[in-house]
Formats: structure tokens, C-alpha cells, sequence
């Protein structure tokens, strides 16, 4: 089975589990059986926190949503900050009450996010996605006790996350396809092929991760 973390475009092919990423106040309408639900820092400005919560209890509460998210902290976007943290508090409790892992979007705020884990303390696994730094910035963030999903970014030909990518520790890392146009086969076959694994092992190991974080927690 291939295990796509993050999609914004399920394909519904059988032999792939794909966690379809929705966000409160989206028009699309989803069509995975199985999803993240989260507040993105890019849709918030016109929505009521208030009104929030009860979605998100409702998302976390079915056995399709598997994770909370995306959620998180995003420096370039028009939202304010102080909405973005208030949002991404709401998610953070959330993922800590239904113990479902939170699945986070991050443009140059690691070390925010990160000083927030410290602080907070959760339970429950973050997970970096769409993850493309270079391996400092890996690091910080496997110290943290965060694991890291990787995509589109594996294709590049030269470039930090290459080396990010090869080094993870195996027990730390999935992929995915986020909005890109390259399949989550193509992607498992070049993550394969970067760290020297066959197919099928690679398949069996990120099999292995989603039962070690993803599974109810005692």
C-alpha cells in the first residue's frame, strides 16, 4: 500500500491511502474516505473563530479524519499573526483531545513553531509537510521530536532537502503529493531510489510509521 499524507487532489486509485486536506470554509467539496481537517493560515480572515470549534470537533471526531491540519504559521501570507496563533491553538488542542497527529504547514516559522512545542508540550506527533529545507533546519526539527513528510522537492537535482531526505532517520519520515502534478508512485520510486531501498521495502517501512503515529494512543 502507498500512503499519500498529504493531498489536495485524492486520485482514489486502489492501493493507496491518500489523506485528502481539507480546511474549514472550503467550497470544494472532499472526496477521500479518509483526511486531515484543519484551519490553513491562508483562509482565515473572513471566518469566525467562534464558529470553528464545532467544526473541528465534528472532523476529528470521524474515523476518516486521521489527522488534524493542515494547521500552522505562515510568515509570507496577508493573515495576521495574531489570527494565524489563535487558529493554530484551536488545532493543537483539537489534535490533543481526539490524540490524532497534527499535520503542519510552516513558511519561515520554524523556530516559532518549534519554541510553541516546547512551550505546550503535546502528546501527539507534528508533522512537517511539504517539508524542503536543508539538513540544519531537518535537524532542528527531528530534535523536536517533529517528523517530516517530503514530495515534489525530492526531484530536485541539486539542494539541501536532498540530503535532508537521505539522512532522516527511517522511523521519521512520509511523502506525499501536496498540489503537485507528480504521483505518489513516482514519488515512493524516487524516494526509493535515493535511499538505495526496494520498492516494497520502502512501502512496508512508511506502513510502519503510519501505525507507529497514527494509531490511538493509550
Amino acid at each position: 500500500m502507498l500512503i499519500n499524507l498529504h493531498t489536495h487532489s485524492p486520485t482514489l486509485l486502489p492501493g493507496i491511502l491518500e489523506l485528502e486536506s481539507i480546511y474549514f470554509g472550503q467550497r470544494k467539496t472532499p472526496t477521500a474516505p479518509t483526511r486531515s481537517a484543519g484551519l490553513h493560515p491562508w483562509h482565515l480572515e473572513e471566518i469566525d473563530l467562534d464558529l470553528t470549534t464545532g467544526w473541528l470537533h465534528e472532523q476529528a471526531a470521524s474515523s476518516g479524519t486521521l489527522a488534524i491540519g493542515e494547521a500552522g504559521l505562515d510568515k509570507v501570507c496577508k493573515t495576521p499573526w495574531e489570527l494565524q496563533m489563535r487558529a493554530f491553538r484551536q488545532c493543537v488542542e483539537i489534535s490533543e483531545v481526539f490524540r490524532k497527529p497534527l499535520i503542519l504547514h510552516c513558511v519561515r516559522a520554524f523556530s516559532e513553531i518549534i519554541a510553541l512545542k516546547k512551550a505546550w508540550k503535546p502528546r501527539q506527533v507534528w508533522i512537517f509537510h511539504g517539508f524542503d529545507k536543508p539538513p540544519s533546519t531537518a535537524a532542528m526539527l527531528l530534535r523536536s521530536g517533529c517528523c517530516l513528510s517530503f514530495g515534489a522537492a525530492l526531484f530536485r537535482e541539486n539542494g539541501g532537502v536532498l540530503e535532508s531526505f537521505r539522512t532522516v532517520p527511517a522511523d521519521r519520515f512520509f511523502l506525499e503529493t501536496d498540489a503537485s502534478p507528480v504521483s505518489i508512485s513516482a514519488i515512493y520510486q524516487r524516494a526509493a531510489a535515493l535511499r538505495d531501498l526496494e520498492l516494497g521495502a520502502l512501502e512496508r517501512l512508511l506502513e510502519d510509521n503510519l501505525g507507529r503515529y497514527f494509531l490511538p494512543q493509550a
